[in-house]
């Protein structure tokens, strides 16, 4: 009798386990569509893709519209360092950000209220959950997650703290651009370690020489 109680335990256990591991290695492709603010006529909304690549503590985010735009992102969370990877003309430039900076205008979307509904659905071939975000200032939002995976070092801007991995949700921005993702693809999968690292053809600059180089 304990031998089959405690085969039972290890059952519930593993699959428990299984359901709950961190994506720590893989990619992960959304679909994006960029909506204009409401209050703007004549602007279209944008598509494009947002891809994410994990290894690890390390993070890579790639942003590609379909009007040519292009930006990544490389997160080191074993070194706390960021940098973005842009080209403006014909100059390949990583700019050194501040982590903790980043961090703190994540701020203001803390202290949300998660509501589960029932509306699950299949989303790039992974089993999605519903549930209703309300921030404190009373706006609510639609999120489908994963119930397989949780996200690890993988931060969603403006659902910090949130542990599954979003496959479905939509981030808006303080000037009413609203932006939609939805999962295309989700792989586990061994990543290089090339993939985390800066082009040597990227000129190092940091986010003062960037802002100046740009007028801001």
């Amino acid at each position: 009798m304990r031998s089959i109680l405690l085969i039972l335990i290890l059952s519930a256990f593993c699959k428990f386990g299984l359901a709950q591991q961190v994506f720590s290695e893989g990619v992960i492709e959304y679909e994006i569509a960029i909506d204009p603010p409401a209050n703007q006529e004549g602007l279209v909304q944008y598509k494009g893709s947002y891809t994410i690549t994990v290894k690890g503590t390390q993070v890579k985010e790639d942003l590609i519209l379909e009007n040519g735009y292009k930006s990544t992102l490389l997160y080191n969370y074993s070194t706390n360092s960021v940098h973005s990877l842009k080209k403006i003309g014909s100059k390949h430039i990583a700019i050194e950000l501040d982590l903790l900076q980043l961090q703190k205008r994540r701020a203001k979307y803390e202290g949300y209220s998660i509501k589960e509904v029932k509306n699950d659905k299949e989303i790039a071939g992974v089993n999605a959950k519903a549930s209703i975000i309300t921030y404190k200032d009373g706006k609510t939002t639609d999120i489908f997650y994963s119930d397989e995976w949780l996200n690890g070092y993988i931060v969603f801007d403006n659902f910090p703290g949130i542990k599954p991995l979003l496959l479905s949700f939509t981030n808006y921005n303080d000037d009413g651009i609203a932006i939609h993702f939805t999962a295309k693809k989700v792989i586990a999968t061994p990543v290089e370690n090339a993939v985390f690292r800066i082009p040597t053809h990227y000129k190092m600059m940091s986010n003062n020489e960037y802002q100046q180089l740009s007028g801001k």
